[in-house]
């Protein structure tokens, strides 16, 4: 009797110890599921926090490059208008050197050819005057070849003045253009490169609370591992505590029986009357387990 109150008491003791530790086991489960559901809604902003700052690098680099195509346009252009403007500058400084040679009027020059040549054709000379008339020609001819181009660039000077303000205040637009472009290009670079800086930094954060999160979720797999093996364990000891219970009501039930017939066996002896209980009980009709007749004897 005192071996099987000790282990029943073991096995109580043992029992509420399992439930304890499964209840804390459940509690400590709990506590991580709540802080990785807390670390899953943090990685979640972050993510929309990302895709925010990929968008936004994105547009950046589109306006990057759309600035950079600019300014190498008008760089192009500026070469044309320089080119341009260097071209009628010469053409005044021609102008201007032409005009200091006192060149004449190209008809009346023309006039003194046709005149010469008429001369040679109508004349007689002699040979060295015929050659005279024929080197004047030349030289005639030379000067109208250049009077002309002074007269062409004479008519073309008023338009090309005109054209030169014009192209000088384009060229004076450009240069303004082209310095404001340096100055938006640089700050969509920089902006772009800090940008890029926080990208990354995101990122990692991200991969630290991924692997939080994995470290999270295998420790809560592993109390999930404990939890089972002592529900298994409980459910064992809750097994062998009923058990245990009941062998020791057969063998309270033996007891009983064993000092009753020890009674009886002293009222036999005293030549007492014995009652048909008694009789079974005696000689071992009675059940151990319930007491009861198992005979038909009824």
């Amino acid at each position: 009797m005192s071996s099987t109150s000790t282990s029943e008491s073991e096995l109580y003791a043992k029992i509420s110890e399992l439930k304890e530790q499964i209840v804390s086991l459940k509690q400590a489960k709990l506590e991580l599921i709540e802080k990785k559901r807390k670390l899953i809604d943090k990685k979640r902003e972050k993510i929309g926090k990302l895709k925010q700052l990929r968008d936004q690098i994105n547009q950046l680099r589109q306006e990057y490059k759309m600035r950079l195509e600019e300014f190498n346009q008008l760089k192009e252009r500026r070469k044309n208008l320089i080119e341009i403007i260097q071209q009628i500058r010469k053409d005044f400084e021609e102008l201007k050197k032409l005009s200091s040679q006192n060149l004449g009027n190209p008809d009346a020059i023309e006039k003194k050819i046709r005149d010469l040549e008429w001369k040679i054709q109508t004349n007689s000379l002699t040979l060295d005057e015929e050659k005279k008339i024929i080197q004047k020609i030349a030289e005639l001819e030379k000067k109208l070849q250049i009077a002309r181009k002074a007269a062409k660039i004479k008519e073309k000077e008023t338009e090309e003045r005109a054209e030169l303000l014009a192209k000088r205040v384009e060229l004076n637009s450009i240069k303004e253009r082209i310095r404001s472009l340096i100055n938006e290009i640089s700050e969509k670079k920089n902006l772009i490169q800090s940008i890029v800086q926080e990208r990354n930094k995101l990122i990692a954060e991200l991969n630290d609370l991924n692997k939080e999160i994995e470290e999270i979720s295998k420790k809560i797999d592993d109390l999930n591992s404990q939890i089972k093996a002592k529900r298994e364990e409980l459910d064992l000891s809750q097994k062998k505590l009923k058990s245990l219970q009941e062998n020791s009501s057969v063998i309270i039930s033996n007891e009983v029986i064993e000092k009753k017939k020890k009674e009886i066996e002293e009222k036999l002896k005293q030549n007492k009357r014995l009652s048909f209980e008694e009789f079974l009980i005696l000689y071992g009709e009675v059940n151990n387990s319930d007491g009861k007749n198992n005979s038909d004897l009824h």
